[in-house]
């Protein structure tokens, strides 16, 4: 079983993540875990790299703790596009999302936020966490 997880490091998605060892020692998956630079974060683009690259650091920590073999993937693009062309290439069978409930900048308006989307699109099982 192969299962993507996304996280931007922020407490919903680091929940996600938690969520996602769980997962994956129950079902005995392969997971992935995504940070994705946004292009809209192009003036901050250094930083968000190395922010990226700390999180990421992070979850192989916790990992390591908690016994779960993992994959860490730093990509650039729109979040929902990106995760969900992963999702396609590795053929996962779950993807894990951290939601906070509320919406933000072009999703209030528009009315759907990266996980509405992925929600919406995916080919495969898709785990909102709160």
């Amino acid at each position: 079983m192969n299962i993507i997880v996304g996280t931007d490091g922020k407490p919903h998605s680091e929940k996600a993540v938690e969520f996602s060892f769980a997962y994956a020692k129950a079902f005995r998956g392969t997971l992935y875990i995504m940070y994705i630079v946004s292009p809209k974060a192009q003036e901050d683009k250094d930083k968000n790299i190395k922010n990226g690259m700390r999180v990421l650091g992070r979850a192989k920590i916790r990992a390591s703790e908690v016994g779960v073999d993992i994959a860490t993937l730093l990509e650039a693009g729109e979040p929902q596009d990106t995760i969900l062309l992963a999702a396609e290439k590795l053929d996962a069978d779950c993807i894990i999302l951290g939601s906070s409930g509320e919406k933000s900048g072009l999703a209030k308006i528009m009315g759907s936020s990266v996980s509405d989307t992925i929600f919406k699109n995916a080919n495969c099982t898709v785990v909102v966490v709160r």
